[in-house]
């Protein structure tokens, strides 16, 4: 079936079915349920899982995701979890109980109910973590990191320097780069031996960009995880910021997901 616009209506007709445009009320109705018993002692790695299974899950209707609000979510998590999301599904949006703006809407009449176990959390990280153990190139920032995630780095990299054969390389925004300016944590990352490139983003990185010698990468995005081999041919492991780190320093990363995960 085509896609008409201008209808008196305004409503897009796709896949056989007719949907209102996101920007009226009963257009961004969330029409699946998904809940979510998140585990003790999650770190940010929760969120990138979480974003790619939730599109799993809701391939072609907005969900609306609950039992994550008890939670401690940051801009960087919510960002990263969208990012996901938009990986795994068609969807234009999404809802979290508690947590974003428009979550208080009533569900579509019809809507239904999944949950979200462990086990698909546990299987996204085992389809994500596919590279090599051994890091060439950590990969930070897609979407751009935002200044917290760039100060948290820092602080994370204080005293340290990557491994001299693993690559640090961190996209971002103009804007956030001009505040790490100011306030030190530019300094401070290249004093690490990170490097920055403004307006940039990582699906459109390409060697020589790209360290062409590279062939284990790691990376805190799960939309990078889920996109790197189509962009670069090579096979990316997905972990949180501090994962990331922890392979930067010796260039390597645990066999292993993290104990929250394991169940």
């Amino acid at each position: 079936m085509t896609l008409t616009a201008g209808s008196v209506e305004d409503r897009l007709i796709l896949a056989g079915r007719v949907e209102t445009r996101v920007y009226t009320d009963a257009g961004r109705q969330a029409r699946r349920v998904l809940s979510v018993a998140a585990p003790e002692g999650t770190d940010d790695l929760f969120w990138l899982l979480l974003g790619w299974v939730a599109g799993l899950a809701s391939p072609d209707r907005i969900p609306l995701l609950r039992g994550v609000a008890p939670l401690r979510s940051s801009p960087d998590d919510l960002k990263a979890l969208c990012a996901a999301f938009g990986n795994t599904s068609g969807a234009p949006m999404l809802h979290v109980a508690g947590v974003t703006p428009e979550a208080h809407l009533p569900p579509a009449a019809g809507a239904d109910a999944q949950e979200i176990p462990l086990a698909a959390l546990q299987d996204a990280w085992r389809a994500l973590a596919r590279g090599p153990r051994q890091i060439d190139l950590v990969a930070i920032g897609s979407p751009h990191a935002l200044a917290g995630e760039v100060r948290r780095l820092a602080a994370m990299l204080a005293g340290q320097s990557r491994h001299p054969e693993t690559a640090v390389i961190v996209t971002l925004g103009r804007d956030v780069l001009a505040k790490a300016g100011r306030d030190g944590t530019q300094a401070a990352l290249q004093a690490a031996g990170v490097r920055l490139l403004p307006d940039l983003c990582w699906c459109s990185i390409t060697e020589p960009l790209f360290p062409p010698p590279a062939r284990g990468v790691m990376t805190n995005s799960g939309k990078y995880a889920h996109d790197a081999h189509g962009l670069s041919g090579r096979h990316a492991r997905l972990g949180s910021l501090a994962d990331c780190i922890q392979a930067a320093l010796p260039g390597l990363v645990p066999k292993t997901p993290p104990g929250w995960l394991a169940g």
